[in-house]
């Protein structure tokens, strides 16, 4: 294992160069959904002379970006029996998983201009530092999330019906349907517009893109 050694003066580095940390997620979590797509980032900057212009560089990164959303395990999962005999559960909310994940071996950079063979490569360098943070921004957004949704209602009710449904209290509704609904869904009202019509919530919110 390579170690790595302060300069004098500096601060110490927080870890050895090589060494695996393992940082513990409380409760655990689980994930639920996956969502990939390519993403561009782009950025133009322009040159000047003694204010006189001398054209510009743009620069363009293309990359796959695999967007994960989980839900976590330690929150209060509500579980209850519906007046049809389904399973209603209602999940801890819909989060993203960070950081987003990209495809290193399919990214593609561009620069062009009559500067870029200058400047193309620190505009480069600097629009590739700022892919995690842009990322990370867009996976917290609704639409992202709600791309992911119906996906990651499946899988709670996949987990639901193999872990839950197992055991002894439950077992009676092992072959009832199961209802998926997250925490941050506006679910009291769309129990009041569907006067407890079977699934209509579900149904309503997968609809809406929520």
């Amino acid at each position: 294992m390579a170690v790595a050694c302060a300069a004098a003066g500096a601060a110490p580095l927080a870890q050895a160069v090589g060494e695996a940390v393992v940082l513990r997620t409380p409760g655990g979590r689980l994930e639920v959904a996956e969502l990939k797509q390519v993403e561009t980032f782009e950025v133009s900057r322009d040159h000047d002379v003694l204010g006189v212009p001398v054209g510009s560089t743009f620069s363009r990164i293309r990359v796959p970006a695999h967007y994960r959303s989980h839900v976590d395990l330690a929150p209060e999962w509500r579980v209850s029996v519906r007046p049809d005999g389904s399973v209603r559960v209602i999940a801890p909310r819909l989060q993203p998983t960070l950081p987003v994940a990209i495809d290193t071996a399919r990214i593609e950079k561009e620069s062009r201009g009559l500067w870029s063979l200058f400047t193309g490569p620190e505009q480069l360098a600097a629009l590739e530092r700022s892919i995690t943070a842009s990322l990370a921004r867009k996976a917290a957004t609704a639409p992202v999330l709600a791309r992911q949704r119906e996906a990651a209602r499946a899988t709670v009710a996949e987990f639901v019906q193999k872990w839950l449904m197992t055991q002894t209290a439950w077992q009676p509704h092992g072959d009832k349907p199961v209802q998926v609904l997250f925490a941050d869904e506006p679910i009291e009202a769309l129990d009041a517009a569907c006067d407890a019509q079977p699934g209509c919530a579900a149904a309503w919110v997968g609809a809406a893109g929520l």
